[in-house]
């Protein structure tokens, strides 16, 4: 028999566990990306532009996706949000997560009881004129 300790320990290690952050207003701002579910592109002037955005039915299942340009918020507030949320693409708000290092975002998607989320990473910045890895 394996103790609940043990399968938590698992789930942590593997990414099964979302681990919830707070981000200041500040640190929101960047490049945001997914597997197959758009980019955010999120301006310190309050303004983001959506990219392809996947947008998803009551199943969990992608039917289209979502261009556009509007505005961005953050709450509870600027100094430790735990949610972000846009003007552009109906949805969910965003719930921050990751490591302060590797934040993400994500969002239930479908139906709530399938625990289906929208899953965004903020892509790192890159000097001018630094090489690519990989």
């Amino acid at each position: 028999m394996v103790s609940a300790g043990a399968v938590a320990v698992l789930m942590l290690a593997t990414g099964c566990m979302w681990q919830q952050q707070t981000l200041a207003r500040a640190d929101v701002a960047g490049t945001w990306s997914g597997d197959d579910a758009g980019t955010l592109r999120v301006n310190a002037d309050g303004t983001v532009v959506v990219t392809d955005l996947a947008v998803y039915d009551h199943d969990g299942d992608k039917v289209s996706e979502c261009s556009g340009t509007g505005e961005w918020g953050v709450y509870p507030d600027d100094g430790a949000a735990k949610r972000f949320s846009t003007t552009v693409c109906d949805g969910n708000p965003w719930e921050f997560g990751g490591s302060k290092e590797h934040p993400k975002m994500r969002r239930s998607v479908g139906d709530p009881d399938d625990g289906n989320f929208q899953t965004l990473s903020r892509e790192e910045e890159k000097p001018p004129g630094a090489v690519p890895t990989g």
